[in-house]
């Protein structure tokens, strides 16, 4: 079986949630505690062992190749100061992997943007990560796909259950049957009502697939607003019984959400600052409950 060596990551997208301050800094480097979501992505997937990321960017995104590079007049200047020790652990990060860019022109959705890394995968097994989802684990969850791919030889994509009351906001898996953590999926209904959703085992922003599915998606005729749609592509590989949602173990934050955002940078920052957020949130609270 061919080792899996290569993530694709889009990050070609506007941030609109996040407005105004995406209009001129990218979401993917938007900081939870001191780290931007797509560094703290980017070590999950080398601790998994990925030696080559490609990043699916757009044109006026070019901060985030910045923020990769090490010959940055702000990386000279930190030099000069004797200061580039507070760089380490990205300088680190970046000895470990491979990181090279190719740019999505016109966005034609999540199944286009894949597409335009095909020459970069080349006949490979891949895995894609959305860098919104940050997943807290023991095992990295990126690790723990292609352990479940080695395991079953099909595409293998994170699912966890999501309450019915929420079910409306995710893609849901609909499983033909299941083996332990291993679920295997008939299809894929995007964003279903609670009373229509065929399980309650959502989409999670971690796929790991076969160089097979560039062939699928080229096929893939545009779908809701005129957009090539990932979920198409997924239908495809379950119809013929290749694709496998596992049930990872971890704890994942939806930082393309802002409320996501502020739960994931409470969580980190709690670990990174302890006591000092702690005593922080006793404090808003108690001034909230006095002012009821």
């Amino acid at each position: 079986m061919t080792k899996v060596r290569k993530a694709v990551i889009p990050v070609a997208g506007m941030g609109t949630r996040f407005l105004p301050v995406t209009k001129s800094v990218p979401k993917e480097l938007l900081p939870i505690g001191t780290k931007p979501t797509l560094q703290i992505v980017v070590e999950e997937a080398v601790s998994s062992g990925v030696e080559e990321i490609i990043l699916v960017s757009s044109p006026d995104k070019k901060q985030i190749e910045e923020f990769f590079s090490k010959k940055t007049s702000y990386d000279r200047k930190l030099a000069e100061a004797g200061k580039e020790a507070m760089l380490s652990g990205l300088y680190s990060l970046l000895s470990k992997v491979n990181i090279t860019t190719t740019m999505q022109i016109n966005p034609k959705g999540l199944g286009h943007a894949i597409l335009c890394a095909k020459e970069a995968v080349g006949d490979e097994p891949f895995i894609v990560i959305l860098p919104d989802v940050i997943i807290e684990s023991k095992v990295p969850c990126c690790k723990q796909l292609i352990d479940a791919y080695v395991k079953t030889g099909c595409a293998v994509n994170a699912t966890e259950h999501t309450p019915r009351n929420q079910i409306h906001l995710y893609g849901v898996y609909d499983i033909a049957k299941s083996e332990g953590a291993y679920h295997y999926a008939s299809g894929v209904v995007e964003k279903p009502k609670a009373e229509d959703a065929p399980s309650d085992f959502s989409v999670v922003g971690r796929y790991l697939f076969p160089s097979e599915l560039f062939k699928i998606l080229e096929k893939t005729p545009p779908g809701k607003n005129n957009e090539i749609q990932l979920a198409d592509g997924m239908n495809t590989l379950a119809k013929e019984g290749k694709m496998v949602a596992f049930e990872y173990e971890g704890r994942q934050f939806d930082t393309g959400d802002p409320l996501g955002f502020l739960k994931a940078n409470i969580y980190y920052g709690h670990r990174e600052f302890k006591n000092g957020v702690s005593n922080f949130i006793e404090e808003v609270i108690e001034r909230n409950l006095l002012m009821m």
